[in-house]
């Protein structure tokens, strides 16, 4: 993937003034022990910062429960470590519009397994308010619970007169979270997810104590977060830990999870790591990389983020054997509709592509010709193949005819950009949600499901962006600078509270069924159902059975 960032320094996190610090804060008992959190009475809400969910991991292993609470009162007014991540805790950025908020842990640390909770002011046990979990983006190999903030869903949950309780947390990210390889035993792949589902248990178990309800628990999430809604939908935990959820630009196939022994080729990541730290990449190199002290193993580990070319760092979910999390590909659950049959939200920007490609064909001097603006492009879709699959002259040249004509010109000195862009917005996003749609949306299932497309470009951002990949999220007021216009903020935080208070974001916004194929257009303004048509051919192709076996989708 073509891509090109540059990193931004973060701010440390401080109290705001209003934030008090009291001997009579609000107190929680949970399992992981006793916390005294904060009174924001400026904004009306209850705080817990750095709440421990899990033990402290030992790397590469799954998170194991607290055993040992400790006595006494805990303080939480500060987020926990965040988990190890890019030095300088710095975060990537295109166009100067960063991918998140800044980071707000004081340190990163492999003991990051934390929770942050955002309830209305007062909130007592056994009040049973409904719970939003979000899970952060950030590609599988970056981003914190510390980067977001619940206070003003929270705030506007109460002035609607449907309450709600907010939580992030953080799971290990990279190659502490995402290690894959065939030298990995089955229970050490994907600890990132099996961190989430940690995160689920300990949350379901204390909800009592939060004033929530352990059996209205709504999983949201964004970019990787939301493929990640989507994974535990395909993968669900023995104990159900949530009755619906959010999924805002990801699927479980945006990024193919291949294979977790593609790691181990020649270039590979795992093959990578085993070479840079001297641990080979034979029998014995997984304990050997458990084993190197952090400060010596952390530097060597961020080199195998390098990517050529500036692409993104490769650790991300892989398909292991029994007993990994992941034990099938994603597309032949999705197909089969093997998944949890739960009330769901999910929906694409209409611009997704034009974030994550980048700048790197925009910026070309000079523009190619249209011969060499085909080869570039051809060579870019063959790219996207994983598990050393090819994709074959035929299939580049539908698509070099099917994205010949951009529909959105948003660069209007680069055709090449304008055609990157909406390929890779379908091939990573649209099109991989119309396949879960046509799956869920089925007569034969009538699963309850609601789609979006949001199409608002934040007035700040520069206009070749569009609405680009986490461009909602400046409307949901959750991290980001808000946004001047408040009437779809207020519009969409609307449609999210009521689904975690009521499994439906309301009257105005109809279901997708495989009759209609309705999907709610998020536009200041002009908020409406629409039916989902946008490059449906070509989104139409890339589902073909062939065409996503041909780019690695089936392994």
């Amino acid at each position: 993937m073509i891509l090109s960032y540059t990193l931004v320094a973060l701010a440390l996190f401080s109290l705001p003034a209003a934030v008090k610090a009291t001997p009579d804060g609000p107190v929680v008992n949970t399992t992981s022990g006793s916390y005294i959190g904060a009174r924001d009475t400026a904004n009306v809400v209850d705080t817990f910062f750095g709440i421990r969910f899990a033990s402290p991991p030992a790397r590469f292993t799954p998170a194991a429960p607290v055993s040992n609470a400790p006595n006494g009162l805990q303080s939480a007014l500060a987020f926990g470590d965040d988990c190890p991540q890019f030095p300088g805790t710095a975060i990537l950025a295109v166009a100067g519009i960063p991918a998140g908020p800044p980071l707000r842990g004081a340190n990163q640390s492999e003991d990051c397994l934390f929770l942050n909770v955002w309830r209305p002011e007062g909130t007592s046990a056994g009040d049973k308010l409904p719970i939003l979990i979000y899970i952060h983006g950030g590609g599988y190999f970056a981003g914190s619970g510390s980067e977001w903030n619940g206070t003003s869903l929270v705030q506007r949950s109460v002035a609607t007169g449907k309450p709600i309780i907010f939580m992030t947390f953080n799971y290990r990210v990279g190659t502490l979270g995402f290690l894959g390889s065939a030298q990995v035993p089955p229970d050490s792949l994907n600890v990132g997810l099996q961190d989430q589902r940690a995160a689920f248990r300990f949350i379901q178990d204390n909800a009592e104590s939060f004033g929530g309800d352990g059996s209205r628990i709504t999983i949201s999430g964004e970019s990787a977060g939301a493929a990640s809604v989507h994974m535990h939908y395909l993968y669900p935990d023995s104990q159900r830990t949530f009755r619906a959820g959010i999924s805002s630009s990801g699927s479980s196939l945006v990024l193919n999870t291949p294979a977790c022994e593609w790691n181990d080729r020649p270039g590979g990541t795992y093959n990578q790591l085993g070479n840079v730290t001297g641990c080979g990449t034979g029998a014995g190199s997984f304990e050997c990389l458990q084993n190197i002290p952090f400060d010596t193993f952390w530097p060597l580990a961020l080199t195998t983020y390098e990517v050529p070319g500036g692409g993104l760092p490769p650790w991300s979910p892989c398909k292991g054997p029994q007993g990994s999390l992941v034990d099938e590909y994603p597309v032949e659950k999705v197909i089969n509709g093997d998944f949890l049959d739960l009330p769901i939200i999910t929906g694409t920007n209409r611009n997704e592509g034009n974030f994550i490609i980048g700048t790197s064909f925009l910026d070309l001097t000079p523009q190619p010709s249209l011969d060499e603006e085909n080869s570039l492009i051809s060579a870019y879709i063959a790219s996207q193949a994983t598990n050393n699959k090819t994709v074959s002259q035929a299939t580049l040249n539908k698509l070099l005819e099917l994205y010949a004509h951009p529909t959105d010109n948003l660069a209007l000195n680069s055709s090449l950009y304008n055609r990157a862009a909406e390929f890779t917005t379908d091939y990573e996003m649209l099109a991989p949600q119309r396949l879960f749609l046509k799956t869920a949306s089925s007569a034969q299932r009538n699963q309850d499901v609601w789609a979006y497309s949001f199409q608002q470009h934040p007035s700040d951002a520069p206009d070749f962006l569009g609405a680009f990949h986490t461009a909602d999220l400046y409307y949901l007021d959750m991290g980001f600078t808000p946004v001047p216009s408040r009437t779809l903020q207020s519009q969409m935080q609307d449609f999210y509270i009521s689904f975690v208070n009521d499994l439906s974001p309301g009257a105005s916004w109809p279901k997708y069924t495989e009759e209609s194929n309705m999907v709610m257009r998020l536009l200041d303004g002009d908020v409406q159902p629409i039916s989902d048509t946008l490059r449906l051919e070509q989104t139409d192709f890339l589902n073909e059975v062939h065409v996503m076996k041909e780019f690695g989708r089936f392994g």
